[in-house]
């Protein structure tokens, strides 16, 4: 069994203003964060889009780029163009971000894995969200973060290839496609008490809030 962690990083970064992967947080990369985190529990690391953000240094560990066959398309084209040339084995997993989610938490995706791996009566795993299940006002329940997302690589493949043909473009098609389970929030803030493996950033208030956490 193998773990690949894939990166999503194909989006115009309308809402920031430039190239926000290539953004400063910390002295290193948004996307270079965001890589780091995920080398800590892949055996390697394949980013999805269509070039690295200049000065980007790869690391240690192995990166691969795999470019967008329909470039600006949306998260869950770039992953079905990643799975498409998968030849796994059966048991192969992959861990699933966007690469503008700097403060993952190698611990939760840790865990992801983990219940995907032990579980062979589900196909993947996500993350339910802090706070309460109902809207105090009665309103619509908040949409669930699809990523992070631990998906098992071969129905994974499959299950985004029958969602694109169907006219699917989001992530949440893929998931309502797989058998899913969520982990509990309890259960995931024992390892991440500030819920940073959530955080992402579309505009430049929230890098900012995410450097004014760090200061």
């Amino acid at each position: 069994m193998s773990v690949t962690g894939i990166v999503l990083a194909g989006g115009r970064s309308r809402r920031f203003g430039r190239d926000k992967l290539a953004a400063d947080l910390g002295g290193e990369a948004l996307l270079a964060a965001t890589i780091a985190a995920v080398t800590g529990v892949a055996d390697g690391v394949i980013v999805a889009g269509p070039e690295l953000p200049d000065g980007f240094r790869a690391g240690e560990g192995p990166v691969a780029l795999v470019r967008d066959s329909e470039p600006f398309a949306g998260p869950l084209a770039a992953l079905a163009n990643v799975l498409r040339w998968a030849v796994p084995d059966p048991g192969d997993v992959a861990i699933v971000v966007g690469g503008d989610m700097p403060r993952l938490v190698p611990a939760v995706l840790r865990l992801m894995l983990d219940v995907l791996v032990e579980d062979l009566a589900i196909d993947a795993v996500l993350l339910g969200r802090p706070g309460p299940s109902v809207p105090p006002d009665g309103g619509r329940k908040p949409r669930r973060p699809v990523l992070p997302l631990a998906v098992r690589v071969e129905v994974a493949a499959r299950a985004s290839t029958l969602a694109i043909a169907g006219g699917d473009r989001s992530m949440q098609s893929l998931v309502d496609r797989l058998r899913h389970v969520e982990i509990p929030a309890a259960t995931w803030l024992a390892r991440d008490p500030d819920a940073s493996t959530l955080l992402d950033v579309d505009t430049q208030s929230d890098l900012e809030r995410i450097r004014g956490r760090e200061s």
